[in-house]
């Protein structure tokens, strides 16, 4: 885990740099939970991601580069982790019959599952123990941000 402590106590760090410190620790923190949480699925936070917007997108499905406009940082991984996710069974390619080049990817039922599951496991991960006024506070100064 992130060592916090070592941020707070750095002499040599002033207040801004200090939170950029922290900004960065708990960002780590919360990757390694999602991480420790969604592996017992077999799924990677990419996987979770993914199964998310095909679930919540369109019936016809996405294509690649509409899935990877969807992320909340850029991967260089997503062909891998759509192969990952189609030998498991939880998506299916399918072409556009009008254009062989666009592949459409879609969400299987066994995939639509996992995305309740993943849902159910990580909604403590990104459950914030604080009020909801100043979780409303820190939400306005990270827009800024």
């Amino acid at each position: 885990m992130a060592n916090k402590d070592l941020v707070l106590n750095n002499e040599y760090a002033n207040t801004e740099q200090k939170t950029v410190g922290l900004l960065a620790c708990v960002a780590q923190e919360i990757q390694a939970k999602y991480i420790k949480v969604l592996s017992p699925l077999g799924v990677s936070p990419l996987q979770s991601n993914i199964i998310h917007v095909l679930d919540l997108g369109p019936e016809k499905g996405l294509t690649v580069n509409e899935i990877k406009k969807l992320q909340f940082e850029e991967s260089p991984n997503i062909s891998r982790a759509l192969n990952k996710l189609m030998d498991k069974g939880y998506i299916i390619k399918n072409r556009n019959k009008v254009d062989q080049r666009v592949v459409y990817i879609q969400i299987t039922d066994e995939g639509r599952k996992l995305h309740k599951k993943c849902d159910e496991v990580s909604a403590s991960v990104f459950k914030l123990d604080l009020p909801d006024k100043d979780i409303e506070a820190l939400f306005q100064i990270l827009k800024k941000l």
